[in-house]
C-alpha cells in the first residue's frame, strides 16, 4: 500500500495545548461538517499484527473490530475537552469531521475515548 496524502487544508505546527507536542491546524477557514480522511492500515484488534505494532498504540484509532494505524496528517490531532472534531466511522473508513466552523490557523482536536484518557493520564 502506498499512502501519499495531499490535503492542503491542514498543516502541522507546535500545539497550543501544553505538553502536547505537535498539533493539527486548519490552513483555511472550514465549514462545519467538513471531513478529513484518516489514512492508514487496519489491523484486527488483539491480533498478532496488533501486538507487532504496539509501538504505535498511542496513535491507533478504533474502527469496529479493527484498529487503524494512521499514516497521514490526521494522526496529529490532539485531545481537547472542548473538541471541534468528532470521529466518524463509515464502513471501514474513518474520518475526523468538524463539529463547527473553524477559522484559518485554528488548532483541530477531538475528544479521546475514556479508555485513551485513562491510559494516558488525561483528566
Amino acid at each position: 500500500m502506498i499512502v501519499d496524502e495531499s490535503d492542503t487544508r491542514f498543516y502541522v505546527a507546535p500545539s497550543t495545548i501544553p505538553g502536547a507536542g505537535q498539533g493539527l491546524f486548519a490552513r483555511v477557514s472550514l465549514p462545519s461538517g467538513d471531513r478529513l480522511a484518516v489514512l492508514g492500515v487496519l489491523v484486527m484488534r488483539g491480533s498478532a499484527s496488533d501486538r507487532y505494532t504496539a509501538f504505535a498504540d498511542e496513535y491507533k484509532f478504533r474502527v469496529g473490530d479493527y484498529l487503524l494505524i494512521p499514516c497521514g496528517i490526521a494522526a496529529m490531532a490532539n485531545h481537547s475537552p472542548q473538541p471541534n472534531l468528532t470521529k466518524v466511522v463509515d464502513g471501514e473508513a474513518l474520518f475526523l469531521e468538524l463539529t463547527r466552523a473553524v477559522t484559518a490557523g485554528e488548532e483541530l482536536c477531538f475528544a479521546y475515548s475514556d479508555y485513551a484518557r485513562e491510559r494516558y493520564g488525561i483528566a
